[in-house]
């Protein structure tokens, strides 16, 4: 939510804005946890917060939104993730899985297609089976590792029904993380992202399979490219029953007091920069609390898309 006097977005669980000083009444993180039937309402879309008895915003006459709290699962304290449907759609085609194995994580984020039949079905097919693969093939190289697991997401998907003829065969991107000792290798097709933030700086690791990409690479001004029809287009994902995606796969070392993000373009489509992205992280906010600034962000920015998110803070020590 943000703060009804100056509109900092604020994290859960705070009582005051330490912008401004306005009091707040916000439910508390442990309220949120496992509760899914509650509600939130969020500010008017022209800015204004204040509604009637009718719920009608006293400043435009908009009726105002209510919403689902966003979806908050707790691996741990350290590792959590948020989903959220968006303000326009009617479901959420998004899927998470995080998996704790001795102190090794396995990750990944999955975003159905929308204009594919069983989006949500495929992405979450595409977690559950990479997060099953990394953990039955342990003895493997991490890289050959996240190769064959997001492999087996790609024929999870395509073994699906395509039974809607007038959408695309079920399809879905997909981002794979896995952190040991350490290290951070981790696995995409499409256009899900991973970050990670250290103090002043936040970094994309991944690079998406998009049209958008392509015109940029090829010399054409961001804004110019963003102005074409096929500016949101991606150029590959798992389930392309006629062809074989590329999945790509790297690695990093990781530093202590880094956080890593996963996130579906619900999220980074209204962080155009770093700095942006950036903005939106507190180091005093809880794990949990940090999910769910980046799920309301978006939700306030129009929540155009489905929003997940999965963070996992790793501070270096085993």
């Amino acid at each position: 939510m943000d703060c009804k006097q100056c509109g900092e977005v604020l994290g859960t669980g705070f009582s005051f804005c330490e912008a401004c000083g306005t009091a707040i009444s916000v439910a508390t993180e442990s309220n949120l946890v496992g509760v899914q039937s509650n509600t939130i309402s969020i500010a008017c879309a022209c800015g204004h917060a204040e509604f009637d008895a009718d719920s009608i915003c006293e400043n435009c006459g908009r009726k105002q939104q209510i919403l689902d709290f966003p979806d908050l699962q707790v691996l741990n304290a350290i590792t959590v993730s948020a989903s959220h449907r968006g303000l326009q759609h009617t479901e959420n085609q998004d899927a998470v899985a995080m998996r704790d194995s001795e102190g090794i994580f396995s990750l990944a984020v999955a975003d159905g297609v929308s204009t594919a039949c069983r989006s949500k079905e495929a992405a979450h097919v595409a977690v559950t089976t990479a997060l099953a693969s990394l953990q039955t093939h342990s003895d493997m190289p991490a890289s050959q590792r996240l190769q064959i697991a997001v492999s087996a997401a790609n024929d999870a998907i395509c073994a699906l029904p395509y039974d809607d003829p007038t959408l695309a065969e079920p399809e879905a991107t997909i981002v794979v993380a896995m952190i040991e000792a350490g290290q951070l290798d981790y696995a995409w097709v499409g256009d899900s992202r991973l970050y990670v933030v250290r103090h002043e700086n936040v970094v994309q690791l991944t690079e998406d399979d998009s049209w958008l990409n392509q015109q940029v690479k090829a010399g054409i001004s961001i804004n110019n490219a963003m102005k074409d029809c096929n500016a949101h287009c991606i150029t590959q994902c798992l389930g392309m029953r006629d062809d074989v995606p590329n999945i790509h796969v790297a690695s990093m070392a990781l530093e202590g007091d880094m956080t890593i993000l996963l996130c579906s373009d619900g999220l980074w489509n209204y962080c155009d920069s770093p700095a942006k992205m950036l903005a939106l992280f507190d180091s005093r906010l809880t794990v949990s609390e940090q999910c769910l600034r980046l799920v309301n962000f978006a939700n306030h920015q129009g929540g155009h898309d489905n929003i997940s998110v999965i963070l996992h803070r790793y501070s270096g020590f085993a």
